[in-house]
């Protein structure tokens, strides 16, 4: 627990310094930092992002991640450092995560083959079978199902390793945002054969996430569920999905 605390402690320092270098005098990371600067402050960002996925489960390595995310967003150049440090992300940045339009950076890595990527995710559903429920029978166990869904280029269900963001929000009917606040927030990685095991369903070809809720929601309330998939590689191929459903079923 101790290493975890230093390792944490040694994230968040780290993060505040690319925060600094990023957000220089202006709200764009492109307008203030070499090409050379970004790229290395991204790789360092990467590689955080990976040491944050070994902390134990929970809050903090949730915070951590989620905010080495952004950062990476920030240095690529499509997110401000204000918009960054905002509670909710604008609606033009809901949408930008949809067809993300990243740089690609000078001399980097050949493509990968076309062979090796007939199979990669391309789209992201959030399953229809998505449902809140009470786990084990324990009154202090509701949460929420969410069944998620990667397709390949074809349309047909693939398996998909990387990292899950799954939040859910009130659902705003007469609002051109529909979401409104925010009433779970969750991040799952899928890096190993272990957890592969652990969350993918073999019938139904969609990954299960059981979530707890933090505290109740009030049943028959409509909610918006969100999912982000992040590839392990980068955020290049970041993909995105929502669905609408009522707390408690029909």
């Amino acid at each position: 627990m101790a290493s975890g605390r230093i390792t944490a402690a040694v994230i968040v320092a780290t993060i505040g310094f690319c925060v600094a270098m990023a957000g220089g005098c202006g709200s764009s990371a492109s307008s203030t930092m070499s090409v050379n600067e970004r790229l290395v402050t991204a790789d360092l960002t990467d590689a955080l992002r990976e040491e944050a996925l070994k902390l134990p489960e929970g809050g903090q390595r949730e915070r951590l991640v989620t905010g080495l995310i952004q950062l990476r967003e920030l240095l690529s150049g499509g997110t401000s450092v204000e918009a960054m440090l905002k509670y909710e992300p604008p609606a033009s940045a809901i949408t930008a995560a949809r067809d993300p339009k990243l740089p690609e950076p000078p001399g980097g890595a050949a493509p990968a083959p076309q062979w090796a990527t007939i199979f990669t995710p391309k789209s992201l559903v959030i399953g229809y079978f998505t449902e809140t429920r009470n786990f084990g029978g324990n009154e202090g166990e509701s949460g929420i199902e969410v069944r998620l869904r990667p397709l390949d280029q074809f349309g047909d269900p693939t398996k998909a390793i990387g990292s899950y963001r799954i939040e859910v929000f009130e659902y705003r009917q007469y609002s051109g945002e529909k979401r409104g606040v925010r009433l779970g927030h969750w991040f799952i990685s899928v890096l190993d054969i272990e957890s592969n095991r652990k969350y993918y369903d073999a019938v139904d070809r969609s990954y299960v996430f059981p979530l707890l809720w933090d505290k109740t929601v009030e049943a028959g309330k409509m909610v918006v569920v969100q999912a982000t998939f992040y590839p392990p590689a980068g955020f290049q191929e970041k993909l995105f999905a929502q669905r609408v459903i009522r707390v408690g079923g029909e």
